[in-house]
């Protein structure tokens, strides 16, 4: 008599899980998505240095705490934040060159060439108007270009490849260097793509940049709320739990565009003295607060237990999980498929989703206004981001409460260990049966 298997709540909840991974594998990996995160991140480094110079030229300000905390600094502030107006303020123009010089190398193009393509396309949708010097409205320079940039990358790339797949394109004899070469070949792409751009921003006078600001303003700034921020911590700890990289898979390819264009209108905010308007940015509150909560009472439990490979396992992850590298703790506890850990994972990502933004969204603490190093320890970068001490208060509270839901999953599980332990030991001893 057959007899069908019983299936637990967990294979339940990871059956829904692999039918949202599919869909989101196939779109991560898709090649203009793939090169927008690849060129997001070759513009990180800009982002990091232009944040830190940001910090240092307040320093000699009364911005953080209503003091001066360096004095000597106050007469260089404007010098030192032309650092952050050449990085922050030109992040469009750099993501210009990254974003297509990514979607070539995946595409296998010469990518030299897309990102001079990339750069001189968004150049000419960023003209102000029909007139006739050809003035460039440079406020699309920064990071409110930066949608146009993603779609006139894409596109203009796009469009050099259906040329050079299709040898429409000028060849040279052989003999010529290949640099030589290649500027011939790219001559024909190039005037297609730089005719069609010339129609429609000059001849039919649509402003592409001004389109997409208002057509995205709405959503970018309705993105930006509890219930968006919530959604986003509990997919990607979804994800998480299925052995998947929630953040790279789910967060950076939807939300990440948003986040950086909020920390660049924050860092403008916060260096004109005006009030910051975001509480959701680039490597914000997410990294002071989800891991913190997620792994880092982990780390303790397992230092703590009598499971021998655990202590040692918590031990050999702590340095790492203090700079929130957590995939030691979540592939090698492991939490990812652990029916024990896997739902209060996903329970305290999205709790402290909910408090944190709270926390920030009714004024107990400064927001965030640069970027740093995703690696910065959360009792660092809370301090230094924002400028405020009190996010101390989300690290440590974050902690304890991740502490406590583990707690009554973590005891049946160290339980279920140290059964298979001492049954190993007994096998293991001397008067044991061969």
């Amino acid at each position: 008599m057959h007899t069908e298997e019983k299936r637990t709540l967990v294979d339940a909840v990871m059956d829904k899980i692999t039918l949202l991974a599919g869909p989101l594998t196939t779109f991560s990996n898709l090649p203009a998505i793939a090169a927008i995160q690849d060129g997001l991140i070759g513009v990180m480094p800009l982002i990091l240095i232009g944040s830190i110079f940001l910090v240092i030229s307040l320093l000699g300000t009364d911005a953080i705490g209503g003091v001066i905390l360096i004095p000597f600094l106050a007469p260089f502030v404007e010098k030192i934040q032309v650092i952050n107006a050449l990085t922050m303020g030109f992040l469009g123009i750099y993501a210009a060159v990254t974003i297509p010089a990514s979607y070539a190398e995946r595409q296998g193009l010469d990518v030299k060439t897309c990102s001079v393509l990339g750069l001189a396309t968004f150049f000419m949708f960023t003209l102000d108007g029909v007139s006739k010097d050809g003035t460039i409205a440079t406020t699309a320079f920064s990071a409110t270009g930066l949608f146009a940039v993603i779609v006139s990358s894409v596109i203009a790339v796009w469009i050099f490849q259906i040329f050079t797949k299709r040898n429409i394109t000028i060849t040279m004899p052989d003999g010529v260097p290949a640099a030589v070469g290649t500027a011939f070949t790219s001559l024909i792409p190039f005037t297609a793509v730089f005719v069609i751009c010339w129609v429609i921003r000059t001849l039919l006078d649509f402003d592409f940049v001004q389109f997409l600001t208002t057509f995205l303003t709405p959503l970018v700034g309705a993105a930006d709320n509890i219930g968006m921020y919530v959604l986003d911590r509990g997919v990607s700890a979804l994800l998480w739990s299925c052995g998947l990289h929630g953040d790279n898979m789910w967060t950076v390819p939807i939300f990440a565009p948003f986040e950086l264009i909020w920390t660049q209108e924050n860092s403008a905010a916060m260096a004109a003295g005006s009030s910051l308007p975001h509480i959701w940015t680039y490597s914000g509150i997410d990294r002071i607060s989800t891991w913190p909560a997620l792994v880092w009472p982990l780390v303790l439990l397992m230092i703590r237990s009598k499971v021998k490979y655990l202590k040692a396992l918590g031990w050999a992850c702590l340095p790492a999980a203090l700079c929130t590298i957590v995939e030691p703790v979540i592939f090698g506890l492991p939490v990812a498929l652990n029916p024990f850990l896997l739902i209060p994972f996903v329970v305290i990502a999205v709790i402290v989703a909910i408090l944190t933004y709270g926390f920030f969204a009714l004024g107990f603490c400064a927001k965030f206004f640069v970027t740093l190093p995703w690696a910065t320890p959360p009792f660092l970068l809370g301090p230094l981001g924002t400028g405020d001490l009190r996010s101390l208060i989300v690290v440590v509270a974050s902690f304890l409460i991740g502490l406590a839901i583990y707690l009554p999953f973590w005891r049946m599980f160290e339980k279920s260990l140290l059964k298979k332990q001492e049954a190993d030991e007994a096998d293991a001893s001397p008067g044991a049966e061969s």
